[in-house]
């Protein structure tokens, strides 16, 4: 029977590391990535509502519009 003291067999231990390394690499370029989308994303968002709160008091400000004058008698 094999010797089972290790899990990875110290020969291939470098390959090993090497891909862990490599991987983790990868996945804090993948953060990195999502937490600038996501930053982007939130900065159009705020100013979208900005935009959109301008435009209700816009709204709201606006004096009423003239009264019609009243129709003549005839």
């Amino acid at each position: 029977m094999a010797n089972m003291d290790h899990i990875i067999e110290p020969d291939r231990q470098g390959i090993w590391i090497a891909a862990t390394f490599i991987v983790a690499l990868l996945a804090l370029v993948v953060a990195i990535v999502g937490v600038s989308r996501n930053n982007d994303l939130m900065y159009m968002t705020q100013t979208e509502l900005l935009l959109i709160n301008d435009k209700i008091e816009a709204l709201q400000t606006v004096a009423p519009p003239p009264a019609a004058p009243a129709a003549t008698a005839e």
